[in-house]
């Protein structure tokens, strides 16, 4: 199955804004309790300064860990809703995705076109190598005990979904079933969701 990068003008289903607001209480939670994790600085500096430096210290790990949304080639240059999503997360969740490692995320967004619907993913490419061929990866994605997809063959296609070059994110749209979208639409903790790729190969 070959898997595109589908950017048109439909509207992102109100369950699927419901779900990604929810995920994005969660990540800004990860994030609090990493940033009291970390161990104190010895300074006499006023709490004013303390703030600011804190601040700038966030603003500039965002700016070196920032992520690059790469839109398909055929759809660069024009603007959807789904496009609009990607950027959106990336410019907010730079953090996403681990350092050397190829990252599938669930964005907690579902879209519909003509009938069929799909989950909306995003790929992370934060290795040191360039996706500039094509590729593909086996998919395992349960909730709550019901899989959805089980060793599901992805196929990542460059002439479809553009290159993937290294710090840089796209999105993935992946069909739905009738049965597949009931358990979907039941996401609601992240912490029950099971979501893993296998098996990634460059063609």
């Amino acid at each position: 199955m070959i898997v595109e990068n589908v950017f048109k003008s439909n509207s992102i289903t109100k369950e699927g804004e419901c779900s990604m607001k929810k995920m994005m209480v969660l990540l800004a939670s990860v994030l609090v309790l990493t940033a009291c994790a970390q161990p104190k600085k010895e300074t006499k500096e006023s709490t004013t300064s303390k703030t600011e430096q804190s601040t700038k210290a966030s603003s500039s790990a965002k700016e070196k860990k920032g992520l690059k949304f790469v839109v398909a080639p055929q759809f660069e240059g024009k603007t959807s809703d789904l496009i609009e999503l990607g950027k959106k997360l990336v410019k907010e969740h730079p953090e996403d995705g681990k350092q050397g490692e190829i990252t599938l995320y669930y964005t907690g967004s579902t879209y519909t076109l003509n009938q069929q619907e799909y989950a909306v993913f995003m790929l992370v490419n934060k290795t040191t190598t360039n996706i500039d061929h094509d590729a593909e990866f086996k998919l395992n994605w349960s909730y709550d005990g019901q899989s959805i997809y089980q060793n599901q063959l992805v196929e990542y296609s460059i002439s479809e979904n553009g290159k993937l070059p290294t710090q840089s994110a796209t999105l993935l749209l992946l069909p739905l079933t009738s049965e597949q979208s009931s358990i979907v639409e039941k996401i609601s903790d992240e912490t029950k969701m099971s979501l893993s790729i296998t098996d990634i190969m460059m063609k």
